[in-house]
């Protein structure tokens, strides 16, 4: 199973065949992109689940009508998807893999990076879904989560403790926590992991066609 997440950065024309043609390269069974559009079409492969469209002006971001923030594709059947405190924001969906019933909560914590009362906000709310969510088997969190867990602590110290102290209380670990200048994460249950091999691979380390990294994750 590969499981691949990128925020590609509210994609430009100019960027998207670019763009598509890495994310194809890595052939995952699911992807999740951040700050994404419907311009960036996987469809013929993949089905998908999306946070709400956005429109101009929404939280004062002139977005265009395509944008989304956050889109679930996968090659696996989805069985459902669950209700979080934010439907532009963050999705639940319940995915059926040959490891068993994935539930991916995919999101972006805050719109402006890891700062302000947006990214606070929006931390909380998550935090409170995690906490409450009457989902069985809930084991996967992967996005941007704005928060670097090694080296410098963007945006806090207190940021990436509450998350860490969450997947903990969650028997959950966060995979790609050791990733240096890192905001974007896949995060599995330890129940879901056991006995698996990990493997990890990162691209766009330049920046050159989004300001974040690329991840591809492969569980064996």
């Amino acid at each position: 199973m590969k499981i691949l997440t990128w925020n590609v950065e509210r994609i430009k024309k100019f960027k998207n065949q670019n763009l598509a043609n890495v994310i194809n390269s890595y052939d995952a069974d699911i992807l999740v992109l951040t700050e994404t559009s419907s311009k960036l079409d996987f469809s013929e492969k993949y089905k998908n689940s999306s946070t709400e469209k956005l429109v101009p002006n929404h939280d004062g971001v002139n977005y265009e009508s395509e944008e989304n923030r956050t889109t679930i594709w996968t090659k696996y059947e989805i069985v459902k998807e669950h209700k979080t405190f934010d439907n532009f924001t963050s999705i639940c969906t319940e995915i059926k893999t040959e490891f068993g019933i994935l539930n991916v909560y995919a999101t972006i914590i805050g719109i402006f990076g890891g700062k302000g009362e947006r990214f606070k906000s929006d931390l909380s709310g998550q935090l409170e879904d995690f906490k409450n969510f009457e989902v069985k088997n809930f084991n996967c969190i992967v996005g941007d989560l704005n928060v670097f867990f090694s080296g410098y602590a963007y945006p806090s110290h207190q940021a990436r403790n509450l998350l860490n102290e969450t997947f903990q209380n969650l028997k959950m670990k966060n995979l790609t926590s050791e990733i240096e200048n890192n905001v974007d994460h896949i995060v599995l249950s330890e129940k879901f992991l056991a006995n698996r091999k990990i493997e990890i691979q990162t691209w766009n380390l330049d920046k050159k066609l989004s300001d974040h990294i690329g991840i591809c994750i492969t569980i064996n």
